[in-house]
C-alpha cells in the first residue's frame, strides 16, 4: 500500500477510539472510518480490482462482498444519504451528505491517488467538526471548494481515461452532473440516490470554479481530438447507435432530496452549459440524422 493512502488510512483507524459519546456527529464519522477500513481490509483479501470492474468481469463473489458492505453502511448513515433531507435535519447534513456519497465512491475508484483524496477529504472534514472553534458553513464549503478546485484537472483527465476504456462505466464524481453526464449506470448506487447529488456542486459553485473547469475540459478535449481525431461525443454518438438497448432518460430530481443552485448560480450554470454543449450527447440531432 502506498505512503500516502496508508498514512490516511492510519489516521482514520485513530477515529473511532478516539470518539466519545458525545462528540460531535459521531453518527457519521464512526461508520465511515469503520467503512474505510473495512473496505480496504476486503480489497486487501481479494486483490485490488475496482468493484465496478469486478461485476464487469463476472467477479461475483467479489462484487456480492462489497455490495453488501455498502448496503450495510447505508442502512448506517441512511439519515444522510440525501443531501436536502440531511439539511433539514441538521444545518450542516448537506455537507456529510456529500461526504457520505463521495465516500462510498471509494469502490468505484482504481487509482490509489483517487483513493487517497477521498480519505484526506475524510480527515479535513472530521478535524474541523471536532475542533473547538465554531463550527461555520462558510469553512465547510472552503474545504470542499479548495478540494475541487485544487484536483480539478486531475478529475477531467481521469474521466477521460476512463471513457476512453468504457465510455458506459459509471463514476460517481459530482464534477460531472449535469453537463457532462455518464451514458451508463451503476449497479451499486440506486438511480434515485445518484439522482439527489446532481447538484452537490451548489455549496461551493461560482464563477471562479466554472472558469478553473472549462480551461480543465477545454485542454482534455484538444488532448482527446488530437490522439482520436475527432471529439469525445463523436465517438460516444458512434457506439451508443450500436446499443439498442440504449434508452436516454431526461433526470428529475426530486426537490426535498437534492439541493438546488440559487439564483446567481443559476445563471452561470446555463452560461457555463452553454458553453460546455459540445461536452454531451445531443439526443436529437442523432434522432434527426437517423
Amino acid at each position: 500500500m502506498g505512503e500516502r493512502r496508508n498514512s490516511a488510512l492510519e489516521r482514520i483507524r485513530e477515529i473511532p477510539l478516539e470518539m466519545r459519546e458525545d462528540s460531535p456527529y459521531k453518527e457519521v464519522f464512526r461508520p465511515l472510518a469503520f467503512f474505510f477500513l473495512d473496505y480496504f481490509k476486503v480489497l486487501e483479501k481479494q486483490g485490488v480490482q475496482p468493484l465496478e470492474t469486478a461485476v464487469s468481469e463476472g467477479n461475483i463473489d467479489r462484487s456480492s462482498i462489497l455490495g453488501a458492505l455498502l448496503e450495510r453502511y447505508r442502512e448506517e448513515l441512511k439519515d444522510f444519504l440525501y443531501p436536502g433531507i440531511a439539511k433539514e435535519r441538521n444545518s450542516f447534513g448537506d455537507f456529510f451528505s456529500i461526504l457520505v456519497f463521495l465516500s462510498f465512491g471509494i469502490v468505484l475508484e482504481n487509482k490509489e491517488e483517487a483513493q487517497s483524496r477521498i480519505l484526506e477529504l475524510y480527515l479535513q472534514i472530521y478535524l474541523y467538526s471536532q475542533s473547538d472553534e465554531e463550527l461555520e458553513r462558510s469553512r465547510f464549503q472552503d474545504i470542499f471548494y479548495s478540494h475541487f478546485y485544487d484536483y480539478c484537472r486531475d478529475f477531467l483527465e481521469e474521466r477521460y481515461e476512463e471513457e476512453e476504456m468504457d465510455p458506459f462505466m459509471y463514476r460517481n464524481n459530482i464534477l460531472f452532473f449535469g453537463w457532462m453526464p455518464y451514458y451508463g449506470s451503476s449497479p451499486f448506487f440506486s438511480k434515485e440516490y445518484v439522482e439527489s447529488h446532481q447538484r452537490d456542486a451548489a455549496i461551493f459553485l461560482g464563477d471562479r470554479f466554472l472558469s478553473h473547469l472549462y480551461q480543465a475540459y477545454e485542454q482534455q478535449e484538444k488532448l482527446w481530438h488530437k490522439r482520436k481525431g475527432k471529439s469525445r461525443v463523436q465517438i460516444l454518438e458512434e457506439q451508443l447507435k450500436n446499443r439498442k438497448d440504449f434508452q436516454p432518460e431526461n433526470y428529475c430530481i426530486e426537490e426535498s432530496q437534492g439541493l438546488s443552485f440559487h439564483a446567481h448560480q443559476e445563471k452561470l450554470w446555463k452560461i457555463f452549459l452553454e458553453k460546455t454543449k459540445e461536452a454531451r450527447v445531443d439526443f436529437e440531432k442523432m434522432r434527426e440524422r437517423n
